[in-house]
């Protein structure tokens, strides 16, 4: 059952860093990036609040990593583990 879960989460990732370049756009001093958040809603509701923290953040440091999203991708993206599914 474990190894079902770091599938999910690890497909998760990857749709969410191949993704990352063609739907963020600038707003001001951020990046914001959509699909990050469908991601995280995704994964929250599929894996529980846990897995889409860590899935949030792995793609926050991945985006950051390949110059596409900026430091506010950490805040941005953890947010939605902390709302109600």
């Amino acid at each position: 059952m474990k190894t079902r879960l770091i599938a999910q989460a690890v497909v998760l990732i990857a749709l969410g860093v191949a993704l990352a370049p063609f739907t963020s756009f600038p707003i001001g001093i951020a990046r914001v990036n959509p699909t990050q958040h469908f991601i995280n809603v995704i994964a929250a509701v599929l894996l529980g609040p846990w897995w889409a923290t860590g899935i949030a953040g792995v793609i926050a440091i991945l985006r950051i990593s390949l110059g596409v999203g900026t430091i506010l991708a950490f805040p941005g993206g953890m947010i939605v583990r902390c709302l109600p599914v």
